[in-house]
C-alpha cells in the first residue's frame, strides 16, 4: 500500500483541484467529497462515502461512453479545442483517481510513482493549456480569461 503521508497528501491536491473545478461544474463535487474523506480519514474505504464513490464512478464511465461517441460522431481534430474533449479528459481523471481511491489492493498497493503522477498531472497539464503560447489562441473565448 502507499505510504500514509504520500496517501494524505495525493488526496489533498486532487481535493484541492477537484473542489477548484467543483467551481465551474458542480459534478466534480463528489470527488472533492470523496478525496477530502480519504485524506482525513483512516478508515474511508468503507461506509457511505464509497457507495457515493462508486456510484458516482459508473455514471462517470456512462457520461465517458456517451462523450466519446459524440467526439467519434464529430470527429474532432483537437480534443482541447472542445468542449466535448475537456469534459472527457476531466471524467478520464475522476475516474482513475476514483477507481485508486476506491479499489485499493489489499496486498502491495499502487504504486508511489503511480499516485505522484496522477496527483501533478492535472495541475501541469492545466498550466501548459493555459500558459503554452501556442494554445492560448485556440481556447475557446470563455476560457481566455479564466485564470
Amino acid at each position: 500500500m502507499v505510504q500514509q503521508p504520500l496517501w494524505r497528501a495525493a488526496n489533498f491536491v486532487f481535493a484541492a483541484f477537484f473542489g477548484l473545478a467543483t467551481y465551474v461544474q458542480v459534478g466534480y463535487g463528489v470527488p472533492t467529497v470523496v478525496c477530502l474523506t480519504a485524506a482525513l480519514s483512516e478508515d474511508s474505504e468503507k461506509g457511505p462515502v464509497q457507495m457515493l464513490a462508486g456510484a458516482h464512478l459508473l455514471l462517470c464511465v456512462a457520461a465517458a461512453g456517451k462523450l466519446l461517441s459524440d467526439m467519434t460522431s464529430l470527429q474532432l481534430a483537437h480534443l482541447l479545442n472542445s468542449e466535448e474533449g475537456r469534459e472527457f479528459g476531466g471524467l478520464l481523471l475522476v475516474i482513475a483517481w476514483l477507481i485508486i481511491t476506491t479499489r485499493r489492493p489489499t496486498t502491495g498497493g499502487w504504486s508511489p510513482w503511480l499516485v505522484v503522477l496522477l496527483s501533478v498531472a492535472p495541475v501541469v497539464l492545466w498550466g501548459y493549456y493555459h500558459f503554452y503560447s501556442g494554445l492560448v489562441p485556440l481556447q475557446p473565448q470563455h476560457c481566455q480569461g479564466a485564470i
